[in-house]
């Protein structure tokens, strides 16, 4: 489903703006210049929300009082209104629109935090993940999250008996979910050294890209997460709340069998970092005939001269569309068209 036009009517900065869209997309522009608001149009066009701010409102231009964005695509047109104290409307699209068809895929700064300790980012992505594979998880989800709360609040109160029930509850719901990120990792993670494989990447970062290794981590160690609890009862009586169990789970990933910041700078950090969304990328877009969109904020930033070349040539090669911004313009490689802000 790639983009060929945006209109941006009175969002955030823009009063009333059209931009051609292509399959690989440069959008240049000094800091301020709305390069982000654009990648955040299209984001909230996609999944109805904005990845910058919880506040709709505020996205609406200062001297307006509603906002309007529309894309097209060569059979459809996708339009989003949203007026001051009214909930968004999200008028012009097709009553059988999916909008986990399509996987919009940000990657900017706070995209670096994916390979580091804390693993909140990369859990989340990996839930977002799921959500768009997988389209009754995000109900599955929803509905272990309600049980891990009232399991908490049970924890909190000390009440023996709605710590039984709820306990038994969450081991359910939580074999039920995990079967699902199992089976879908399962397949993932064997694709990705030939997918990498098959990028024109140099010798140093055919090496790296060998040397991946992923471990499925399910949030408890063994096989029953209820003989797990069982023995987590005193420190999760004591502490409030559940400490084991899929709320905790995680794809471990490492080169040459380290943490990769343990060996790489942080721009080559980076570099990885995209490599392995384009891997899931690529696996969501053959699957179920689904489609993916790359959203790349600042892509120079924190990359010298040659992983910038690596970085634009593996994108090149892979079909999806890519929106790239970046405050300066991108030499020695040809884009399909480019935005000056």
């Amino acid at each position: 489903m790639a983009f060929n036009n945006l209109h941006l009517k009175n969002f955030r900065s823009f009063e009333d703006s059209i931009y051609s869209l292509d399959s690989f997309t440069l959008i240049t522009g000094k800091n301020g210049s709305g390069k982000s608001s654009v990648l955040e149009a299209l984001h909230l066009l996609l999944k109805f929300r904005s990845f910058r701010t919880s506040s709709i409102n505020s996205l609406i231009n200062h001297n307006s009082d509603a906002f309007q964005l529309s894309c097209k695509n060569n059979t459809q047109i996708f339009s989003l209104e949203k007026k001051r104290r009214v909930k968004i409307n999200k008028s012009g699209y097709q009553k059988d629109f999916d909008k986990f068809k399509t996987f919009p895929l940000l990657i900017n700064n706070f995209s670096l935090a994916f390979l580091e300790t804390n693993k909140d980012t990369r859990r989340d992505f990996l839930d977002y993940f799921m959500f768009h594979v997988k389209h009754d998880y995000l109900a599955e989800h929803k509905k272990f999250k309600k049980i891990l709360s009232s399991r908490n609040r049970a924890l909190k109160n000390k009440d023996e008996d709605q710590i039984a029930l709820w306990t038994k509850l969450l081991t359910e719901q939580s074999e039920l979910i995990t079967q699902e990120r199992k089976k879908i990792f399962d397949e993932i993670i064997p694709s990705i050294p030939a997918f990498l494989n098959e990028l024109p990447l140099n010798d140093k970062w055919k090496e790296i890209s060998s040397s991946l290794s992923f471990k499925f981590i399910k949030g408890w160690e063994g096989e029953s997460l209820v003989e797990a609890l069982r023995e987590s009862y005193l420190a999760d009586l004591e502490k409030g709340y559940t400490t084991l169990g899929p709320q905790k789970f995680d794809l471990e990933i490492k080169i040459f069998g380290n943490n990769s910041g343990n060996i790489l700078s942080r721009g080559e950090q980076k570099l990885l970092i995209l490599l392995v969304f384009l891997s899931f990328g690529d696996f969501f877009s053959n699957f179920d005939n689904k489609e993916s969109i790359y959203l790349i904020d600042d892509l120079p930033s924190e990359l010298d001269e040659e992983n910038l070349s690596l970085a634009l040539n593996a994108l090149k090669k892979i079909k999806q569309q890519k929106i790239i911004t970046s405050v300066k313009n991108i030499e020695n490689i040809k884009f399909d068209s480019v935005i000056d802000l």
